[in-house]
Parts: structure tokens; C-alpha cells; sequence
């Protein structure tokens, strides 16, 4: 027998609600419910009550897997760009499906702000115990945009150790380091984080997005 695992932000009990509280509502009827409540805007009343519910820790629906269920709660916060909330996620729930896509998520929001001061203090909020790669990649970058350039080696290195780095990443924060002299010219759109550090290494950098181009970039 396998214990349940619950994935949420608050105590049920917080909210006079109880670990059962799902568990007689057909995985069917609580999907309608939730893509009917992703068309509508919601009151801030109406929105507060929809997040101590879902967000209460409890038991998943009839017939749908924790893992779907988890998969809702994360795309809820993505679509609606629940950062503070994401933050609390991530610091209470370490080892959940689709993690890294809430934590990419994070990260991208803070790069496309352009505030990187303000997103690279926020990032800082986040438990030391969660390991991503791409989180790590942003912490780096932080690092160096704080002048602190013995950490980012650090931690660099750390990260080369377990393979988690690649080529481009290495180039790029070679040369943020000081380490080379020169960096690449290829403009790298995998993701966002790797397209930022070729728009602020590479001199008079211009970008025409294609049909191609990814919606974040």
C-alpha cells in the first residue's frame, strides 16, 4: 500500500474543509467545472475561494490520478500568472509532476520583466533543497549580474560535475565571467533564458521572430 500524496498550500482545516472533500466528485464533472471557471473572470471573492479549495490539501477525484490532478492545479497557476502562489508551491511541495515546468515558468517571468534586479531577488525565495537545472542556470546569471563571480564559478562548476550544463550555457557564462574573451554569435531560442543570454553577449544583437518562434520569446 502506497501512501497518497497530497500537493497543496494549506491545511484543510484552515478553510473548515477535510482531505475528503474531493473524493466523492467524478474526475469528469470536476474537469467541467474547472475549464468552465478557466473561461469566466473571476471576482477577487470568487478567485479566493476557488484557490483555498483547490489549493486546501486533500485527495484527488474519483477516477483522475494525483498526478493529474496536481497537473490542473499547476496549469491554473501558469495560466493565470500566480507568481507569489507559484513561490509557495514550490516551497511546500518539493517533488511534484510537472515541477519543472512551474519553475521554468518562474524563471521566464522574471527574465521577460526585464527587471532582472527584482527577479533575481525573487528567485532567492525559493527553497535551497529544490534542485532544477534550468533554476540553477538562472541562479548562476544572478550571480554574475550581482558581481558575484567566485559564487557563479562555484556553482558552475557544480553544475558542469552532474551534466546538467551545455555547451552554449558554458560559452555564454565564460565570457559574463571573464573567462574568454569571445562567445558565439548564434542566437539560441531553445528556451528563454538561453535567448536573453545571446541578446545581452552578442554586440548590436537584433532578432525578427518567425512563424517558428516560440510564444515566450
Amino acid at each position: 500500500f502506497e501512501e497518497a500524496k497530497l500537493y497543496g498550500l494549506y491545511d484543510p482545516d484552515e478553510n473548515n474543509f477535510n482531505l475528503e472533500m474531493w473524493q466523492q466528485t467524478d474526475a469528469t464533472e470536476f474537469k467541467k467545472i474547472m475549464k468552465r471557471i478557466n473561461k469566466i473572470n473571476l471576482s477577487s471573492t470568487a478567485e479566493s475561494i476557488l484557490v483555498n479549495t483547490l489549493f486546501s490539501n486533500s485527495f484527488a477525484p474519483k477516477n483522475i490520478s494525483e498526478e493529474e490532478f496536481v497537473n490542473i492545479k499547476v496549469n491554473w497557476l501558469i495560466n493565470n500568472n500566480k507568481e507569489k502562489l507559484i513561490e509557495n508551491f514550490l516551497e511546500k511541495n518539493q517533488n511534484f509532476f510537472n515541477k519543472k515546468k512551474l519553475i521554468q515558468y518562474l524563471v521566464d517571468s522574471n527574465i521577460s520583466s526585464a527587471n532582472l534586479q527584482d527577479g533575481c531577488e525573487k528567485i532567492n525565495f525559493i527553497s535551497k533543497e529544490i534542485k532544477d537545472s534550468y533554476l540553477e542556470k538562472f541562479k548562476i546569471y544572478c550571480l554574475i549580474f550581482n558581481n558575484k563571480k567566485s559564487e557563479a564559478q562555484l556553482l558552475l562548476d557544480l553544475l558542469r560535475g552532474q551534466n546538467q550544463s551545455s555547451k552554449f550555457y558554458d560559452d555564454k557564462i565564460n565570457f559574463l565571467l571573464g573567462v574568454t574573451e569571445k562567445t558565439t554569435n548564434k542566437i539560441n531560442e531553445k528556451n528563454l533564458l538561453n535567448f536573453y543570454l545571446s541578446s545581452i553577449t552578442i554586440d548590436n544583437f537584433k532578432y525578427e521572430p518567425t512563424k517558428k518562434t516560440k510564444p515566450e520569446i
